[in-house]
């Protein structure tokens, strides 16, 4: 009997070296014989045959491609259409990225299913004698990992944060993977309890945090929502993204797509910066293992200064409008 493990994924929203990362961790922690990884994409658009030919090098069994319009910013379709391929498939594990949307649909579809649901997790643990399932995930501020048991559930759901895909041990693989492409039709417009009046859009964001090898973090040190300008004008100078902590997030500064940590995204970057960073345990959690972490913070006992290789007793956003400056001069004449 075939073990399956579905993954859905929402095309406009998921990287595709998030899927990397995530089907590769999978594959790595699953050890069972007849192990069958089904991707479930979801999208309104065509997905572009450069990610397909990608896509085909992962670990997986089996792509589907279901495409239909109302894919887009609303939960209910993605609910509506996950339902109908579960009862489809009939998995063991429906596992996925951990973004907020993708959390919103499964806790509902898992309902649904009256399972438990597992989220945010960092590690995943599998029984290949009985093939339960147990996760890891950090507790009481990143100083414990709190096991996780899915007990009395006819389907395991989890979403896992892990690290971006140059950070996983993924070599391609060789054997072929069956591509299927359908026009999904199952869905009828605001045949749910809710209608769209209006949309009103967000600024898109394209911070990509996840995949830069520079970070410029900051933190409340940095004092005035004003400043985070500078974190933006030096991440631009040296070809990085911003990340912050969830305070900033908190106070409304800044949109929790930035946020990195326990509760926000873990990144890989080879090179991180802490402007008025304190090093609280729930951040330091998602900034992943840089080769260098430079730290700023005007208090000398600030616990970023226990894992930083060089360190900066001053005022963050001074330091910061310094190293703009340094930059800039060292990089007129390239």
């Amino acid at each position: 009997m075939e073990h399956v493990i579905f993954v859905p994924a929402i095309y406009h929203i998921d990287e595709i070296s998030q899927l990397a990362s995530l089907l590769s961790f999978i594959d790595s922690r699953i050890a069972v014989k007849d192990k069958k990884i089904v991707l479930y994409l979801y999208s309104n658009r065509k997905v572009e045959d450069k990610d397909i030919n990608y896509l085909r090098t992962l670990p997986l069994s089996q792509i589907v491609i279901c495409k239909n319009e109302l894919f887009s910013d609303w939960e209910w379709p993605y609910i509506e259409a996950i339902t109908q391929h579960i009862n489809t498939i009939k998995p063991h594990a429906v596992i996925s990225t951990s973004s907020d949307f993708i959390k919103s649909i499964l806790a509902r579809v898992a309902a649904r299913f009256s399972c438990g649901f597992a989220v945010d997790c960092t590690d995943l643990i599998f029984d290949e004698g009985t093939h339960n399932y147990s996760f890891l995930k950090p507790a009481y501020t990143g100083n414990i990992n709190a096991k996780i048991l899915v007990k009395n559930s006819s389907i395991v759901f989890a979403t896992l944060k892990i690290k971006n895909v140059a950070e996983c041990s993924f070599e391609a693989v060789d054997k072929k993977v069956e591509i299927v492409e359908s026009l999904f039709e199952g869905l009828k417009p605001f045949s749910g309890k809710i209608k769209i009046i209006e949309k009103n859009l967000a600024q898109n964001i394209d911070n990509k945090l996840e995949s830069a090898k520079i970070v410029i973090g900051v933190g409340r040190g940095i004092k005035d929502k004003e400043n985070l300008k500078y974190a933006f004008e030096l991440a631009n100078l040296l070809n990085g993204a911003v990340g912050v902590t969830r305070p900033l997030v908190d106070m409304g500064w800044i949109d929790k797509e930035y946020q990195i940590g326990q509760s926000g995204k873990v990144v890989s970057p080879q090179i991180y910066f802490a402007f008025g960073v304190s090093g609280a345990a729930h951040h330091i959690c998602g900034i992943g293992s840089p080769k260098l972490i430079i730290a700023v913070n005007k208090n000398k006992d600030a616990q970023i200064f226990k894992i930083a290789h060089y360190g900066i007793v001053a005022d963050a956003t001074s330091v910061m409008k310094s190293f703009i400056k340094a930059f800039k001069s060292r990089l007129k004449g390239c």
